[in-house]
């Protein structure tokens, strides 16, 4: 195994040959960091780049100046023992004949600002550079002034994390940033917004990040309180519909709570939905619905009248609410009823007119015939009986009936021609 001092010779006589046979030129000396953003338990290697010409001799410094107290190492290249360590050097640092410094293992001590001074055939110059060590971000924590906040007030949000160089606020899930009317201070770890609008209501989330490392807190719901706003009572029927429900809704963050009043009258009722009976007298009114929110201390209200529907009563002072069905069809059957009797009665009417009239006709015929025969009743004498000619059969051969004495008024006239009698045969009337 080659030790450490053997080593550094290999690297003295390489730097040596180097720099008899080459002139390093590339214009200005710096120190790069490799890589760029070392970590806590990693390692950095300061990179010299630039060297114009051979080098003779180079210094590294930890501190603010060039000091011998901030000495870490000095190496010359052509001497037998080229390394010499100053106050600040330790087992984990390590030269190169480039003029390059490796440390491993870093810890937080490590940080700070290195010098190396460099020596050359050609010049002289000192380089500085700082050696930033990072850490891995802890996880961000949000926490609010208040997580239930009155609209058009203020809510803070405070990300907490550590080994951050940069916090970037959100909003969940949509991943948009924060309102434009957020103040935000302390390099972006608290988040102040005025006059929040209900609109901002949702769950807001921090992120952490350096440059070796990102993470995201758990998002934080923030509630904008608000309302009570367009109170609204309806009426509807109960499923048995034996009494109306009266409700009351509103627009309202925490939701409201309600209460009602009877004509201005509270009611010890504290719930959105209220029953109310029709058929009772007392009940009827104006119901008003009162909406409060604890948190806004806000109160809305809206009211509705209903009607009592006070039904008749029996014997007993009960409420015939049962019997007022059966009591509707009653009086409609009843009416039914009498407008049948009154066309019945019509009818019976029009018939018995129908009836006399034919009577009347017929008399009217056969009062007719007998003053064609010359025939005339006395005024005084009763009428004949109605004959009925169903019952009645007239034949030829049937026997003649005899003929009364003529009258006295044909007494004076001895040359009285007697009309020409009428024989009826075989005339059926059914």
């Amino acid at each position: 195994m080659i030790s450490k001092q053997h080593r550094f010779s290999l690297y003295v006589i390489a730097s040596v040959l180097l720099g008899v046979l080459v002139d390093v030129s590339g214009g200005m000396m710096s120190v790069q960091l490799i890589p760029q953003n070392p970590v806590i338990g990693g390692s950095v290697t300061l990179s010299v780049t630039g060297i114009t010409g051979g080098i003779r001799n180079f210094v590294w410094y930890k501190g603010p100046n060039t000091g011998k107290d901030y000495q870490i190492l000095s190496y010359f290249p052509g001497d037998k023992d080229p390394l010499i360590l100053g106050p600040l050097n330790n087992s984990r640092v390590t030269p190169f004949p480039d003029g390059s410094l490796q440390i491993s293992n870093l810890n937080r001590t490590d940080e700070g600002n290195y010098i190396v001074k460099m020596q050359t055939n050609i010049n002289q110059s000192d380089t500085p550079v700082y050696l930033k060590i990072y850490d891995m971000v802890g996880k961000p924590n949000i926490s609010a002034s208040s997580s239930l906040v009155k609209e058009n007030n203020t809510v803070t949000l405070t990300c907490t994390t550590t080994n951050a160089e940069m916090i970037v606020w959100s909003r969940v899930p949509s991943g948009a940033t924060l309102t434009s009317g957020a103040i935000l201070s302390d390099n972006n770890r608290t988040a102040s917004i005025s006059r929040i609008k209900r609109s901002d209501s949702g769950d807001y989330k921090c992120q952490a990040s350096n440059p070796v490392s990102n993470r995201n807190s758990d998002p934080i719901t923030i509630i904008v309180a608000y309302g009570p706003e367009n109170v609204k009572v309806k009426a509807k029927r109960s499923p048995s519909d034996s009494f109306i429900i009266l409700e009351c809704s509103a627009d309202s963050v925490p939701s409201a709570t309600y209460h009602w009043r009877l004509n201005g009258t509270n009611i010890k009722k504290q719930e959105s939905q209220l029953q109310v009976d029709q058929n009772k007298a007392e009940e009827e009114g104006t119901y008003t619905c009162v909406a409060n929110n604890t948190v806004t201390q806000l109160t809305a209200v809206d009211s509705i009248y209903v009607n009592a529907t006070i039904e008749p009563k029996d014997n007993d002072g009960n409420t015939q609410g049962s019997n007022g069905l059966a009591l509707i069809i009653g009086i409609v059957i009843a009416v039914v009823l009498v407008l049948v009797l009154v066309a019945a009665l019509v009818y019976l009417f029009v018939v018995h007119r129908r009836r006399k009239k034919l009577l009347k006709d017929q008399s009217s015929t056969i009062k007719s015939k007998n003053s064609r025969n010359g025939q005339t009743n006395p005024p005084e004498a009763a009428p004949e009986p109605e004959l009925q000619y169903a019952d009645i059969v007239f034949s030829k051969n049937m026997p003649r009936r005899q003929q009364p004495p003529p009258d006295v008024l044909y007494a004076n006239r001895a040359d009285l021609v007697r009309p020409q009698e009428t024989v009826y045969s075989d005339l059926r009337l059914n």
